[in-house]
């Protein structure tokens, strides 16, 4: 046993749900968790990181329920990202649903398949022509009025999942486990909704991106530390995560949502908004040369893991 296996955690952190899961399944120790950053774009909630596995997660629990029973932001075209000074618009990832799609095509297609966190649900629009049947799950009332007036009875749309058993091929989570306070509760109904045999897609945010881990670039820390995410999983962490929820494991890989210009910006300017405003400097090849570089080094700004519910 290693000297800080056992140890407390630290007195300025406030154990939480999502931290004690992650200390349960081995994926942090509280003996190693170090003040990683000061504060997230939003609030004064210190970010800390297990100096051992890499996980890196807040020291404190927001207030979630009053949050999201609160949120109105999310509905445009826009990304909206709060900030402590107040809501600011920006362009969003190019390519994220047509990615997305592409990804989970052969994986739903003729199969019936549910997007938990759907948002807009924009997804579902996609999946429609592919699956054999569309369904959503989303907590915001404003957001299921928006995807029922679009598509109608096309879609069945529902705010829980934890009463449905058995009956979907494929569950889908796009940036939406690292908002989720009890993450071993959630996937463990989310495994219970699917058939088995069924498969979960799962893509989240990474511990290790290349701005922040391996450059160390203090206003991306700034901009994209959020109240909102609660953790940042590694591909130990997640597997972990899985496997204590009864997933097999298919695939963890990591891919890059943000490009060259992106990063070219940051370095440049130090702000976000350079996949658009740099985009004379970058290409298709470039992009996909440079995302494979990071993918090489663990560097990706993004993790996809892929698993399956044994039969």
């Amino acid at each position: 046993m290693r000297p800080d296996d056992t140890a407390p955690w630290p007195a300025a952190f406030s154990p939480s749900p999502f931290a004690e899961d992650l200390a349960a399944i081995g994926a942090i120790r509280p003996g190693a968790l170090k003040l990683h950053w000061p504060r997230t774009r939003d609030t004064d909630i210190p970010v800390w990181r297990d100096q051992d596995t890499g996980v890196i997660l807040l020291g404190t629990l927001p207030d979630l329920s009053r949050h999201y029973r609160e949120k109105t932001i999310g509905a445009k075209e826009e990304a909206e990202v709060t900030l402590k000074s107040g809501v600011v618009s920006l362009p969003r990832a190019d390519g994220d649903l047509e990615r997305r799609l592409k990804e989970t095509g052969e994986l739903i297609r003729g199969r019936s398949v549910c997007d938990f966190g759907t948002g807009r649900g924009l997804y579902l629009d996609g999946a429609l022509p592919i699956a054999s049947e569309v369904h959503g799950v989303e907590i915001r009332d404003d957001l299921l009025d928006l995807i029922e007036k679009r598509l109608g009875d096309k879609a069945g749309l529902h705010k829980d999942i934890s009463s449905i058993t058995g009956r979907f091929d494929v569950i889908t989570l796009f940036h939406v486990l690292e908002h989720l306070p009890r993450q071993i509760e959630m996937l463990t109904a989310i495994r219970t909704a699917l058939k088995p045999g069924g498969h979960v897609f799962i893509e989240v945010p990474h511990a290790r991106d290349y701005l922040s881990d391996k450059l160390d670039l203090p206003e991306y820390r700034d901009f994209i530390y959020w109240s909102e995410h609660l953790v940042l999983h590694t591909r130990d962490s997640l597997r972990a995560l899985l496997t204590a929820c009864g997933f097999e494991i298919q695939e963890i890989k990591g891919t890059q949502r943000y490009g060259y210009a992106n990063h070219l910006g940051w370095l440049l300017n130090r702000k976000p908004g350079g996949h658009v405003s740099l985009a004379q400097h970058s290409s298709p090849e470039l992009d996909r040369a440079y995302a494979a570089h990071l993918e090489a080094q663990d560097a990706t700004d993004t993790l996809i893991a892929i698993a399956r519910k044994p039969a």
